[in-house]
């Protein structure tokens, strides 16, 4: 007897969990735009490390080093000691290149073939998953850029340019340095660094970024207040909370033109979304409350 008041209070947490997914999945479903809002969480849930979260966790022997996300994102690193920045970002796109989307990713591309569903994507993540899976660089905005481009630190006009991780030299995992010469400009030969926005920056090239960013505030400032929009933002955390904010206008711009949108928060650690009646919060990982929601439209 003792233990029913908590077995009663489990059993209604689930029914209200239950509840809520029955509710997303059915704004999803009725979506004519799925603005999906994919922050660190999305990628942790195919292996790949949260940098934020901690840098002991997602890589212990930089941890070791001595060194923070903080150290290892940094412009002035690629000033001072291009092959240790060089190191810890060929081994990151490496890594990542490595490591295959998760089926989740795979749910979010089939969705997005539906006539009636337009689904977009903006990111922080420097993953490529989305783009790997199938969906176009004009439906992806990509906030931070991509570590898989480079850019001169001279600011000689070249465009950035695409590196060839192949071609790249090996790194030592023990001390992350990179074992041979970094890569330098295309047209002037000077230092480069990877084009994508670093934790301490100031000389970030954004020209990539601006055209994305563009385009993804174009569409949502020209959208008919008669189209229905979800944002489904998934494993954005408060640590970096850009991603939230981003969901948060969207939807808060589109109800106050007059339409009707949808926000809804999947987050297992910080699921807090403000009351409305249009704002449904989760406390799943991304991969569990992807697979739960394909099956209830697919049922």
């Amino acid at each position: 007897m003792i233990n029913l008041p908590i077995v009663t209070t489990r059993m209604n947490q689930q029914h209200d969990v239950d509840e809520a997914m029955l509710r997303a999945t059915q704004c999803v479903r009725n979506a004519d735009v799925l603005l999906v809002v994919a922050g660190a969480g999305m990628g942790v849930d195919a292996g790949l490390p949260d940098y934020y979260g901690g840098i002991h966790r997602a890589h212990p022997r930089l941890a070791e080093i001595g060194l923070s996300v903080y150290d290892l994102s940094n412009h002035t690193l690629f000033e001072q000691n291009p092959t240790l920045a060089w190191g810890h970002w060929t081994a990151r796109q490496r890594e990542y290149s490595n490591t295959l989307p998760h089926v989740g990713y795979h749910i979010l591309h089939a969705w997005s073939k539906s006539d009636k569903r337009n689904v977009r994507v903006v990111t922080t993540n420097l993953d490529r998953h989305f783009l790997r899976t199938g969906f176009t660089v004009d439906n992806v905005f990509e906030m931070h850029g991509s570590m898989y481009d480079a850019q001169c630190m001279n600011r000689c006009g070249v465009h950035p340019w695409t590196l060839d991780i192949n071609t790249m030299p090996s790194v030592d995992l023990n001390t992350m340095l990179l074992l041979g010469p970094p890569p330098l400009c295309i047209q002037c030969g000077g230092p480069a660094r990877v084009c994508t926005q670093l934790a301490v920056d100031g000389h970030w090239d954004t020209s990539q970024v601006e055209v994305a960013c563009r385009r993804h505030e174009t569409f949502f400032r020209e959208l008919s207040t008669e189209r229905v929009v979800t944002a489904l933002e998934i494993g954005c955390g408060t640590v970096m909370a850009k991603l939230r904010k981003e969901a948060e206008r969207i939807v808060a711009d589109h109800r106050t033109r007059g339409g009707r949108a949808v926000h809804i928060r999947i987050n297992l650690h910080q699921p807090h979304i403000d009351e409305h009646e249009d704002n449904i919060s989760l406390s799943l990982g991304a991969l569990e409350a992807l697979r739960t929601m394909n099956q209830l439209i697919i049922d």
